[in-house]
């Protein structure tokens, strides 16, 4: 059972179109859900904290995250998306044991909740066998936070016997869907993640319809460059577009894609530092936003990039209006704003992936996921514009304390309930095991050449002309 909390006194953005942003106001948290807000709350019987200086907004939103790569932190600092498919996808996918995949979400998941993010869309495509899917849930349920667990059912570079063809991995979904996460209302939900649509067709189609059949929201790498058909063009074909469907890059999705994801009800993640170091073309964020798609951000991989939406937040915004400054000139006004950016990784990220009436903003009535900024920073001080420096300014060594379904998973600066050196010596030996297996960092760029077996890499396999590969 949650407790009761006040929390008083702060700048509280609502991201709520009709509450807007409060100078100073209190939070009532109880049964783990927002009770009320607004400045001055008569309340006894909880706990308090004082917040005064302090900023409190809802839980930022990561709706594409590979979080079984932990271990690999940076070593792709340096990778081009051969290199990244090579060395991750071919060479150490197949080399993780059920351990790795708990240790590794485990931390993955904390460090989100460390940088203010509530929720996350755990991208799951390092799956061999029953135990690696019920591995990967346990790491995302031991860190507190909430999270979208997206079945991966693409097979790796390596057979497994234990889900030796497709079916066996369906039915494996299936089962998770039966058993643990039969609930929609847990803080980790169930979801499935496509396979890049290089497969046969009636695969993918399988694919979709086991997903629909389970009434899960899908994730599918998406137009990461150019081929003959895209996917949107492929499933458009047959009907198989979705309110239902989160679609990972788009950076060379057509127009005509982009109108009938948004004509489907569709969303897009947009994962601009992967992106912009992959060669996997420009951030989607300007186009989609001109073709009123709804569109949100991941942070995607931390074997080469960053883990904090607020990092994601900046980049994204400064990269497209340097685009649209180098086609217009000298421009007379910036047609992204950062309010537009905060809602995208709040309001519209929540929306999604099916939660917007239960998280993405803060109102009475919905779930008490929320972060208190330290406002009273000097990179923060004086606070001018709430919701303008959140995307300008703030960082994630601003994150004091994270709050999930009313539960305090960090508290002034501190996660709670976490043997944080105990979970650093496993992940390290992780790593060390991981590598080791490997043959060492050198060698893992070593099959590049088997990339081809896998992926189409822009000529098209098949008369369908089948879509390119993702991270």
């Amino acid at each position: 059972m949650s407790e009761r909390w006040l929390l008083r006194g702060a700048t509280v953005v609502t991201c709520d179109d009709e509450l807007g942003d409060l100078p100073s106001a209190d939070v009532l948290i109880e049964g783990g859900k927002i009770a009320a807000i607004g400045p001055g709350l008569s309340v006894s019987d909880a706990r308090v904290l004082e917040l005064e200086g302090k900023l409190v907004m809802p839980g930022l939103v990561d709706t594409h995250r590979h979080t079984w790569q932990t271990p690999l932190r940076a070593l792709g600092a340096d990778w081009t998306v051969m290199d990244y498919l090579a060395a991750v996808r071919v060479k150490l996918s197949p080399l993780f044991r059920p351990e790795d995949i708990l240790v590794a979400n485990h931390a993955g998941a904390l460090e989100a909740l460390d940088a203010g993010i509530t929720t996350l869309v755990d991208y799951s495509h390092c799956i061999y066998s029953p135990d690696h899917a019920d591995a990967a849930i346990d790491g995302l349920e031991a860190a507190g936070g909430r999270a979208l667990f997206a079945y991966g059912y693409a097979a790796g570079p390596t057979p497994s016997p234990d889900l030796p063809d497709h079916r066996a991995r369906i039915r494996d979904a299936e089962r998770l869907r039966r058993s643990r996460l039969a609930s929609d209302d847990r803080l980790v939900r169930m979801g499935v993640a496509l396979t890049e649509m290089q497969v046969p067709w009636e695969v993918s189609v399988d694919e979709i319809r086991s997903a629909r059949a389970l009434g899960v929201p899908i994730t599918l790498h998406c137009s990461a460059w150019p081929v003959n058909k895209s996917e949107v063009q492929l499933m458009a074909a047959e009907g198989l577009l979705g309110a239902d469907m989160l679609y990972v890059h788009c950076t060379f999705s057509s127009e005509d894609d982009l109108r009938a994801i948004r004509d489907s009800g569709g969303s897009i993640s947009a994962t601009p530092e992967t992106e912009l170091q992959m060669g996997m073309g420009f951030p989607v964020v300007g186009r989609a936003l001109c073709a009123g798609v709804r569109w949100s951000l991941g942070c995607d991989v931390v074997s080469s990039n960053g883990g904090d939406m607020f990092t994601a937040m900046r980049l994204a915004m400064q990269a497209e209006r340097g685009a649209e400054n180098a086609r217009v000139g000298l421009p007379s006004s910036l047609p992204l704003k950062a309010a537009r950016m905060l809602r995208a990784t709040t309001t519209d990220a929540a929306e999604a992936i099916g939660l917007g009436r239960v998280v993405g903003s803060l109102r009475p009535g919905k779930d008490a996921d929320l972060v208190v900024l330290s406002a009273d920073a000097l990179n923060l001080t004086p606070l001018n514009r709430p919701r303008e420096a959140v995307v300008m300014q703030a960082h994630a060594g601003n994150v004091e304390t994270v709050i999930v379904r009313g539960v305090p998973v960090k508290l002034g600066g501190v996660l709670v309930g976490q043997d944080l050196a105990l979970l650093r010596r496993r992940l390290v030996a992780s790593r060390d095991a991981l590598v080791e297996r490997a043959g060492g960092v050198a060698s893992l760029l070593g099959e590049v050449h088997r990339l081809e077996e896998s992926w189409d890499m822009g000529g098209g396999k098949s008369a369908t002309g089948d879509a390119g590969a993702s991270a």
